[in-house]
């Protein structure tokens, strides 16, 4: 009867141990696998908010800024530092920010970013000027050929243009699950918009 009852004390201690085991093996899966799930979605929709940003960064480029000087035309050329205002004030102005990601702070850094200098590659807001060479609606295929800008009647300043403009947002996501020991504490995600140049003037 002793007999009988050590072994079956024995047996429940080994049974204690065995599912302790097993769910301290499953759980971690379990909550890896719960944070791949929140942070794969919040990238995926942070990734459509960057389109939208790019969109609508793109969308009022895409009408060319007119200089003049005096009464004539000196420059037909983008409106730099107002695309850059378009993208980050996409989803808000800080006190009525909406979406996933905080177009103020691309940096990831907690703090407004302030001005952005839209003609540096390594910026967060990256503003081209493609021409389409060989006219098959696919700038990028062109060795990053840019159009004219300042030259009479020639592509920006021109009705009949071949340019485009393209938008790239950057933005440093913080990963939000702590247990994804495999990544690093942020990346950096990046989404593009490109839209034909609207016509100016013919000047």
């Amino acid at each position: 009867m002793k007999y009988s009852l050590r072994n079956r004390l024995q047996r429940a201690r080994r049974s204690t141990g065995q599912a302790l085991v097993e769910f301290a093996l499953a759980a971690t899966l379990i909550f890896f696998l719960f944070g791949i799930a929140i942070d794969g979605g919040l990238i995926f929709f942070t990734l459509q908010q960057l389109r939208t940003a790019a969109q609508e960064g793109a969308v009022y480029g895409s009408t060319p800024n007119v200089v003049t000087s005096g009464v004539s035309v000196s420059k037909v050329d983008y409106d730099y530092a107002e695309i850059v205002e378009r993208v980050r004030l996409s989803a808000g102005d800080g006190k009525d920010t909406s979406g996933f990601a905080n177009l103020l702070d691309l940096d990831g850094d907690g703090a407004d970013d302030g001005a952005i200098d839209a003609t540096q590659s390594s910026s967060f807001i990256y503003i081209e000027n493609l021409k389409d060479v060989n006219n098959n609606a696919d700038p990028s295929d062109d060795g990053g050929a840019a159009c004219d800008t300042s030259t009479p009647r020639r592509d920006l300043r021109s009705t009949t243009n071949n340019c485009y403009i393209r938008v790239t947002v950057r933005y440093r996501y913080n990963f939000l699950f702590p247990l994804l020991p495999s990544f690093a504490d942020q990346i950096t995600l990046q989404n593009a918009y490109i839209l034909k140049t609207r016509a100016a003037c013919d000047c």
